[in-house]
């Protein structure tokens, strides 16, 4: 039981940490408008990785992007978020 100790811990570091990168950097940089911004940038951050450590941490990210673009997905279906830092200004107030 103590061999497996380190290899899930390792693992688990690993899962947790690539978890839902790509939704948070496209929500925050603005970079993918529209709905599930974290899953087009997975999307592509797979198609221009080189290498196995690059393709299996964006294969690992795209479940996680998926969850969080569908929890956040009323929130886009509204325009609150994925909006450019020169479209902030003009995001229109929710009604009250």
């Amino acid at each position: 039981m103590k061999k497996l100790l380190l290899p899930i811990t390792v693992m688990t570091i690993i899962v947790v940490g690539a978890a839902s990168c790509s939704s948070i950097n496209a929500r925050s940089k603005g970079k993918q408008p529209g709905l599930y911004p974290g899953v087009k940038a997975g999307k592509e951050a797979y198609e221009k990785a080189d290498g196995i450590t690059e393709n299996s941490t964006s294969i690992i990210d795209l479940p996680f992007s998926f969850a969080l673009d569908t929890a956040l997905l009323p929130l886009d279906l509204l325009g609150v978020t994925s909006k450019g830092k020169e479209d902030n200004a003009t995001v229109p107030e929710l009604p009250k």
